[in-house]
C-alpha cells in the first residue's frame, strides 16, 4: 500500500478522528526534497519557533509536509527527540523540571527517564520532515515513524492486528516526554509502541483526555493495516450469564 492508502484504510476502518502523521529524520539539510518548505514559511515570522509536539499537532490538523530544524525548537525535549541535540545543559532544566509539582523529584530521575527512551546522539539529525501520512511517498518522503492519535479501543484494534499473525506483544511506554517516547525509542527498537503521553506533549498535540498515541515504524505499519479486516471485534462473553459479586 502507498502512504495515502495506509492512511485512508486506517481512518476508514477504525473511524479515526485524525489522519495519521508521518515523521522522517533527515541527516543533512542537503537531503531535504525540493518543494518541502521550512516550518513557519507561511507565518510571516522571521524566526518562527514552536514545540515539536505542537508541530505534530499542526500536522494532525492538515499542515505539511514541512521541515523543522534545531533553531525552531522552544523545548529541549523536542530538540533531543528529533536528534538535533540539547538546547541547554541538562542541569539548567532543574529549575522548571525538578521538584514537587513539576516533572521529576530529582536529577537522577530525570536522567533515568531520558536514558530509557534510547535517545539519539546530539546532532544525529539536522532536520525532521513531518506531515500527514497521506501526503508522503515511498521515495524522497519515505517516513520513518507514523503517529496515530486514537481512542484506546481503536489502538487495541490496530495493535492486535499487528500481532495477529505473529502473536508479537506490543510494549507501551510511559513516564517521560511524549515526543521522546515515540521517536528514538521506536526507531531504535524497530517496534511499535503506545503511550499515554505527558502533560506538556499532550497539550502541544491538543489531545483530549481519552486519546492516546500509537507509534509505528513506517515499514511495520502495513502488517497491522492488512490485518484489520481479520481481527475479532466482538466478545463471546456476552452470550453467557456471568456471576458477579455484589
Amino acid at each position: 500500500m502507498t502512504p495515502e492508502q495506509l492512511s485512508q484504510t486506517l481512518v476508514e476502518s477504525e473511524g479515526l478522528a485524525y489522519n495519521p502523521v508521518a515523521v522522517k529524520f533527515v541527516s543533512s539539510l542537503n537531503d531535504i526534497p525540493e518543494g518541502v518548505r521550512q516550518f513557519g514559511a507561511s507565518s510571516g515570522e522571521r524566526l518562527p519557533k514552536s514545540f515539536l509536539c505542537a508541530m505534530w499537532g499542526d500536522c494532525l490538523r492538515g499542515a505539511g509536509p514541512f521541515y523543522t530544524v534545531k533553531s525552531h525548537q522552544l523545548c529541549g525535549g523536542g530538540a533531543i527527540s528529533a536528534g538535533f541535540g540539547t538546547l541547554m545543559p541538562l542541569e539548567a532544566a532543574e529549575k522548571f523540571m525538578i521538584g514537587d509539582g513539576k516533572l521529576f523529584a530529582s536529577m537522577a530521575a530525570l536522567r533515568c527517564s531520558m536514558e530509557a527512551t534510547m535517545p539519539f546522539e546530539d546532532g544525529e539529525f539536522a532536520a525532521q520532515i513531518m506531515g500527514p501520512l497521506s501526503a508522503m511517498n515511498e521515495d524522497d518522503l519515505h517516513p520513518d515513524v507514523v503517529l496515530i492519535v486514537c481512542k484506546p479501543i481503536q489502538g487495541q484494534h490496530i495493535l492486535r492486528a499487528y500481532g495477529f499473525d505473529s502473536g508479537e506483544m506490543v510494549q507501551g511506554i510511559a513516564g517521560g516526554s511524549t515526543c521522546e517516547m515515540v521517536s528514538s525509542y521506536v526507531v531504535k527498537t524497530g517496534k511499535p509502541t503506545f503511550t499515554l503521553g505527558d502533560t506538556g506533549g499532550n497539550a502541544g498535540l491538543s489531545l483530549a483526555p481519552d486519546e492516546i498515541l500509537v507509534a509505528f515504524p513506517y515499514d511495520k505499519l502495513g502488517i497491522a493495516v492488512a490485518n484489520l479486516p481479520r481481527i475479532c471485534r466482538t466478545s463471546s462473553m456476552q452470550r453467557f450469564t456471568i456471576v458477579r459479586e455484589s
